[in-house]
């Protein structure tokens, strides 16, 4: 009984770190659930990863470690996913019949704090999000909020431009007798500017809302501006040397 109360304080522990974040299933033996997020992530536009995970212990916690499994994630490919728990799971054998749980749940938040970083290529160019050359142009990219699949700006911004003007063509060979039944036109039309402002991820294809892109929008256009400079700075330079080579042509 000594132990088992002692299992219980530990859980109680856990819920007074991690608060909302940790829901409890049940106390004895432990069983719950942590959302966790990457300790980087206090501003929204610099968190690219999150997951929750299960850790259910059996009654002979703490001489046996508890079960770690993935309950979901956002932006973490299959092999991260693995990784992070395989992770977990080797601190949980580092700790034999200790009490672990606080350690298993800091252990994730870390390993998950340096994985908090875009991964792979643009799922829409299939170039790297991030170029590993550092001579390299920077394109400057997002993610999608309700998923967490980041692409380069300017792409996921063409493909929703594309995205829009695929269903005004395909309303317009709609007939207006579908689009406003009796009775119903006005009810429709409500519907069909909610569904303008949605749309769905093209790789998982969870639903965003348009408003995502807003904080885009300035930095695809500066991005545009700042690249149509340097070539006009570079075209007024060639025209300026090939203006002094015209000069001493003619001197000669």
């Amino acid at each position: 009984m000594a132990e088992e109360e002692e299992v219980k304080m530990e859980v109680e522990a856990v819920q007074s770190v991690y608060g909302d974040d940790c829901v409890i299933i049940e106390s004895y033996p432990p069983y719950l659930h942590l959302h966790i997020k990457p300790r980087t992530a206090d501003v929204s536009s610099q968190q690219f990863v999150e997951a929750a995970i299960g850790i259910r212990a059996s009654s002979q916690y703490p001489k046996e470690p508890p079960l770690v499994y993935l309950i979901d994630s956002k932006g973490l490919d299959e092999q991260r996913q693995t990784l992070l728990l395989s992770n977990i799971r080797d601190k949980a054998c580092e700790l034999p019949s200790c009490f672990m749980l606080v350690a298993l749940c800091e252990e994730a938040v870390e390993r998950l704090s340096a994985m908090n970083h875009p991964d792979g290529d643009c799922p829409l160019c299939l170039y790297p999000l991030v170029s590993e050359d550092d001579q390299a142009e920077r394109l400057p990219f997002m993610k999608l909020m309700s998923c967490f699949h980041c692409f380069h700006s300017e792409c996921i911004i063409r493909w929703w431009n594309w995205l829009q003007i695929e269903n005004k063509n395909n309303a317009k060979n709609v007939s207006s007798a579908t689009l406003h039944l009796r009775n119903g036109g006005d009810q429709q039309d409500r519907n069909g500017a909610v569904e303008e402002s949605m749309g769905n991820c093209p790789v998982c294809r969870k639903v965003f809302h348009a408003k995502d892109f807003e904080h885009v929008l300035d930095l695809v256009g500066s991005h545009s501006s700042q690249l149509n400079a340097e070539k006009t700075e570079i075209n007024v330079d060639e025209i300026l040397l090939h203006s002094d080579l015209e000069n001493m042509r003619q001197k000669f």
